[in-house]
This record gives structure tokens, sequence and C-alpha cells, in this order.
């Protein structure tokens, strides 16, 4: 009796970038990458930081997510390695796909034995002696994310459309969503009040102020952000002049969240990951810029950005401007998403 063979491995995807907003920058890459598998699915790996478990959870390009962990210490770098090949020798993939120029996941793949490897390369023999060409230049190495994954991109003959992430919602969490909300006048406005350090953090009562001078375009605004941000705005939201239209949303998973944002008419806030989710969703969204200023690389986003990359630099009157602006050209409205 003849054994049929095993049917090969998966496609491995690596994006070992921390963020929320860089696994959007990277969504159409992963779907380029799968559409040339005959699944059209890949396996992601990701930082947990990422939460691409939740964000991704159904977008149909990603099969499954598996997460390599950040270490550190003396360790770090063979702690990696033999990490990234324990999630290889789990996942058995065919080909793995590393999405930057790091070299100690490389050295994992080839040690757990697979038999296609690609990576950005950037003249980084610590990475590219364990891999199969072609590579991004040395020259592309202060070039930022979106350009090196375009030039990868057309490297290696992966069709890319549209930069645009066009993030999929899952319908039970939209259905949620309305449930909780729908009762509330509209249009909705969305503050992101959270980020991940200060710098990137506008003041709580220059939003309240904005939420303030937007009461004849907003009957409805919404304080979005993580738990730990919630003890940083209750108080201000709870001394806004008109009780009850500003609304504090910070106990919302991350799938709803996304689904609330989609639903709203516009979005202002920080340089965070919400910031990316509303473009990801196709959300006029208006960003806070601090440190590190991304691109607008969605024809959704556009920046304010503080002097000498400083957000309080920002102004109300400036915020206020670029609500009103483009709330008037673009005509924003909710929008009405089928739910489950």
């Amino acid at each position: 009796m003849v054994t049929a063979p095993k049917p090969p491995g998966p496609v491995l995807v690596y994006a070992p970038d921390r963020g929320i907003g860089d696994l959007m920058w990277h969504l159409p890459t992963f779907r380029a990458i799968a559409a040339q598998a005959p699944e059209g699915q890949v396996v992601l790996a990701a930082r947990p930081s990422s939460r691409a478990a939740e964000v991704l959870a159904v977008e149909p390009s990603i099969s499954r997510v598996v997460y390599a962990r950040h270490f550190s210490g003396t360790l770090k770098g063979a702690t990696e390695v033999i990490d990234f090949w324990r999630i290889c020798r789990e996942v058995k993939p065919r080909a793995v796909w590393i999405l930057e120029k790091i070299g100690r996941p490389a050295q994992a793949a080839w040690l757990a034995g697979v038999p296609e490897r690609r990576g950005f390369g950037l003249g980084h023999k610590s990475q590219e002696q364990w891999l199969h060409g072609p590579f991004l230049p040395k020259a592309m190495r202060p070039a930022h994310r979106l350009e090196k994954l375009a030039a990868f991109e057309a490297l290696h003959g992966l069709a890319v459309a549209s930069r645009e992430p066009d993030l999929k919602l899952d319908p039970k969490a939209v259905a949620a969503v309305k449930a909780r909300y729908g009762d509330r006048p509209g249009p909705w406005l969305v503050l992101g009040v959270g980020a991940s350090e200060p710098a990137r953090t506008w003041p709580a009562e220059r939003f309240a102020a904005v939420s303030q001078g937007l009461a004849d375009l907003f009957p409805t605004v919404f304080w979005l952000g993580g738990p730990n941000d919630a003890p940083r705005v209750k108080a201000t939201i709870a001394a806004q002049p008109a009780p009850g239209r500003d609304v504090l949303a910070c106990d919302l998973p991350l799938d709803q969240a996304a689904a609330l944002i989609a639903l709203s008419a516009g979005f202002l806030g920080n340089d965070s990951g919400p910031l990316n989710v509303a473009a990801s969703v196709g959300r006029p969204a208006i960003g806070l810029m601090g440190t590190s200023p991304v691109p607008a690389y969605s024809r959704w986003l556009s920046r304010l950005d503080g002097g000498e990359g400083r957000i309080a630099d920002i102004s109300v009157d400036q915020a206020l401007d670029a609500v009103r602006t483009r709330f008037t050209q673009e005509r924003w409205a909710n929008r009405d998403i089928p739910a489950a």
C-alpha cells in the first residue's frame, strides 16, 4: 500500500514590530504573500504587543497567529533563536518570510530545516547568510518601513494594488457596539486619548476643549483609550458642560474599539494604535503627532505635527480647524455596517 505524501507545510510570515499601527502597515504585504500561496493564506508570527490575534481575527489571508516573544538580557540572542526555532518546528512551514533585517529568526529557520527563507537583507550578512535572495540593498537602510515594504514587494513580484490596509471587522463586534451605543445621536466623533508614552499623549484638557468647540457638529463624542487611560480622563469628562455627551469608552475589547471607530463619522487622536485602526477601517482620521510622526500612508489619514516633535505644541485651535475643514470638505457622517 502506497502512503500518500504529506501535504507541504504553510507559509510563515514574521513581522517583528511591536505596535498595532505597524501591523496595519504590513497588511497589504501579508495579503500579497498569501495570494502567491495555493491555499491563499499564511501563518503570521508577530510580537504579543501587536495583539495580532485580536486585530486580525477575521482576516481571511491569515490562517492563524503565533506569538514570537521579545527577550532581554545577556542571553537574548540565543533565546530568540531558540524561540523562533520552536515556532518553526511547531508550524512546520515550507517557507518563511521575515519582514525585517534581523538575523536570529533567519538562523532559526535554517536550523529548523525550512526549505525556503526570505528576508529584507539590507546588506546585513548576519541575516543574508541564512536566506535566499534577492535582498534589499544596503542603501535602503535609512528608508521608512513603508518604503522598504514596497521595494521588497517589487523585488519578489508581490502584487500590491493599494497600501490601504482595509482592516476586516468582526460582525459580532459591530453588533455589540450597536447594542451598546446605537441610541446615541450622531454624527459621532471618536477621540483617541491613549498612547504608549507621555511624549505621544496630548493633554486631556485640550481634548475636552476640542469636544466643546465641536458641539455644533457632533452630538456624541467618545473618549477611546485603554483601561489605564480611564483614571486619567474620567474627571475631565465628568467636568464637561453637557452631561452625557462625552462618553468614556476605555473598557472596549480591541475588536469592539475598531467597530466603534468604523461606525463613527471621524477620528481625532494621538499617534497610537487606534489612529492607525481608524485609517485602516476607512474613517477620516486626524493624527496628533509627537516624537516619531507616522507618514500619511492612507488617504483617510492626515496629520498635525508638533514643533520639533513636541505634541504639546499642537494647539486646540489647530485641532478644531483640522476637524472642521475635513468635516465640511468630506461631509463626515456615521457609517452603517451590517452586524451579525
